[in-house]
Order: C-alpha cells, then sequence, then structure tokens
C-alpha cells in the first residue's frame, strides 16, 4: 500500500507534538503511549529524529542569532493555515509552533493529549526572574542565572567583584565615591550610570545602557618598584550609552581595544535575561493570560470563553505580546484586535 502525503503529514503533525509534549515532562503512561507509537513504524522514529533536531536548533537551547530563520517557519505556518482554511490544503491540523525571538521561546501544543481536564490539573505556572540586590547606597545590581558578586564598600569607594557570570549595574550617582567594577583584572569606573559587566573565559564584555564608564586594566608593579603595588593607567577606552568593550583578560593591551556601537535590538537581545520568563506546563490559556497581564499595558481578554482550555507550554519573555500573539494565530487560529484598551482573543473566522 503506497504511503500518501496526508498519511506523511500526519506522521510529523504527530512527531511534532510528541516532541513538545515530552520536553515538558511525560507520565508514565503517556512514556508507554509514546514508546508503542515509535514501535508501529520506522516512519515514526524518522520523523521524530527529524522534529527533534528542529526543536532543538530553535527552542530547547533558546540560542540567539537565528530570528529571520525563526520567522520565516512562523511565516509559512501562517500561510498553511489559511490555506487549510481556504480548503487548499489537507494538513494535519494542531502541531505545534516553536519561536526563539530575543533569547526565548514558547511552545504551543493541542493533540489527544492531554485532555482538557488533565491540562487543568496538570497545570503549573513558573515565573523566573533575576537575582536583585539593592546596594546600601541605592545602587541596584541584577545578576544572570549563576553569577556570584562580592560588595566591598568604604567611605571612599564602592567595589563590586563579579567572580563569575553576568551583572546588570544602575549606580546611584556620588561623584566623591567612585563606582568600581572589577572582573578578570578589568576594572570598569562609573560615577552614576547604567551599564553590564560579563565575564568570559578569556574577555570581558563591558555594555552601557546609559551614561558614560571608564574601562580600565591596572597592572601589579613588577619586583623593580614592588612598593609602588597596583598601577592603574590611563583607562583603556571610555565607553558611551549605545556601546560596548571587549578587552581580553590573558593580555596587556599593546592599542586600546575598539569600542563598538549596539544597535537598540540588540541591546535588548543581550540583556534579555533581564526581563521576567514566564514558563508554562500545561496550562489553559485563561491562566496563561492572567499571569501575563501583569506585564502588559495593554491587558489580554477572550472573546470566546472557548478558548480557556487551550493547553499552554514552554518558556517565553513576559514583555513580548506581538511573539504571544503570533504563535496563537499561526498554532490555533487565534487572532488578536486591538479593542477599548484591550487585547482580545477570538477565533479566526
Amino acid at each position: 500500500m503506497s504511503r500518501t502525503a496526508p498519511t506523511l503529514e500526519a506522521i510529523d503533525a504527530a512527531a511534532a507534538r510528541w516532541v513538545a509534549r515530552r520536553d515538558a515532562g511525560l507520565s508514565e503512561t503517556e512514556q508507554a503511549q509514546f514508546d508503542l507509537w515509535c514501535a508501529e513504524n520506522p516512519l515514526h522514529t524518522e520523523a521524530m529524529e527529524r522534529f527533534e533536531g528542529l526543536w532543538s536548533s530553535l527552542g530547547r537551547p533558546r540560542r540567539t542569532g537565528v530570528a529571520p530563520v525563526l520567522q520565516g517557519e512562523l511565516d509559512q505556518l501562517r500561510r498553511q493555515r489559511r490555506q487549510r482554511r481556504a480548503g487548499k490544503a489537507a494538513v494535519a491540523a494542531a502541531a505545534f509552533v516553536v519561536l526563539v525571538a530575543v533569547g526565548s521561546w514558547i511552545a504551543v501544543k493541542t493533540g489527544r493529549f492531554p485532555s482538557a481536564s488533565e491540562s487543568l490539573a496538570a497545570a503549573h505556572t513558573t515565573i523566573l526572574v533575576p537575582e536583585r540586590r539593592v546596594l546600601p547606597d541605592g545602587s541596584v545590581i541584577e545578576l544572570r542565572a549563576g553569577s556570584e558578586v562580592e560588595v566591598d564598600f568604604t567611605v571612599a569607594q564602592r567595589r563590586i567583584l563579579l567572580r563569575r557570570g553576568e551583572a546588570h549595574f544602575v549606580v546611584a550617582k556620588n561623584p566623591d565615591r567612585p563606582f568600581i567594577v572589577s572582573a578578570g583584572g578589568i576594572e570598569v569606573r562609573a560615577v552614576g550610570t547604567a551599564f553590564s559587566v560579563q565575564l568570559g573565559d578569556s574577555q570581558v564584555e563591558v555594555l552601557v545602557t546609559e551614561g558614560r564608564v571608564a574601562v580600565e586594566k591596572p597592572v601589579v608593579a613588577s619586583a623593580v618598584a614592588p612598593a609602588v603595588g597596583v598601577i592603574a593607567p590611563e583607562p583603556l577606552a571610555y565607553v558611551d550609552a549605545g556601546n560596548r568593550l571587549e578587552v581580553e583578560v590573558a593580555l596587556q593591551p599593546v592599542a586600546p581595544p575598539e569600542v563598538q556601537p549596539v544597535a537598540s535590538a540588540e541591546v535588548a537581545e543581550r540583556l534579555a535575561w533581564r526581563t521576567p520568563q514566564v514558563e508554562f506546563s500545561g496550562a489553559p490559556l485563561s491562566d496563561v493570560i492572567d499571569v501575563l497581564n501583569r506585564y502588559q499595558s495593554t491587558p489580554f481578554v477572550l472573546g470566546d470563553p472557548t478558548l480557556a482550555t487551550v493547553s499552554v507550554s514552554g518558556l517565553f519573555r513576559a514583555d513580548d505580546p506581538d511573539v504571544f500573539t503570533g504563535l496563537l494565530e499561526a498554532g490555533f487560529g487565534i487572532v488578536a484586535e486591538s479593542r477599548d484598551g484591550r487585547t482580545v482573543l477570538s477565533k479566526a473566522p
């Protein structure tokens, strides 16, 4: 019996659902169903390998720099949905959609598992925010996950040692008490400004979002002049808002490193970790929009109460409603319409 296109499309749709569902976590019953499905047909295993590769490249690592490719995926899915509504294609309905944008992803899925009641029972929501510390002078540090700092304030200066990872600083102004961040032998001096410092394996990156900082690389005096101690030379560079500087930590630079301008979109992408991330696992759409509305100036409302039980799983930025509504349109045919200061979600006509 020859294989038809709808059969292959149905296999692909099922594989896509299994990949998305498995990443959210399978119950014992679902794991048994999945194992049985894989064993039924070699095409099932082939489809799983294909969609696992897609999931890995698009969603799971949450890599940056692939937004154009992912936007193409989303556009293609939208076109397919329009064709289905017009009767131009017979693609199996409700697989899943994945989009990575500004370092984030969301997976929206439906299908035979779980049922609406199971989704409601298993609903889980986690809000992920960076660690935030308010210092004695009113300055604020935000720490990326896994980062570590040491604070040392004296009457003369405010000093922070970044031991690992990345941190963003909003510095309270005090010209008589400089604010110094040390990382990998590099020092960043500010009076009142906002900037991030990332300590890598071989370099330190400084990204300034407000004001100006001076980047220095003090050197330890040699045995010829031991009494001098640590020498603070002229700054390697001054970095203004909207610019960044990368300095190698192992080498004493002969020439000043180059200050590079950074587009606002790239700044947003680089510092996306500062934005709250919301993770859903089998959460109904009604709960999802309740959580998202905490971060929206224009709240979401359901124009159709039957949409309340649509199951959503994934992790994405709480401040990016365009990605969320785009995925709903592509994956479910749910459209968003601005109306009376609200964003109304309804089924597409």
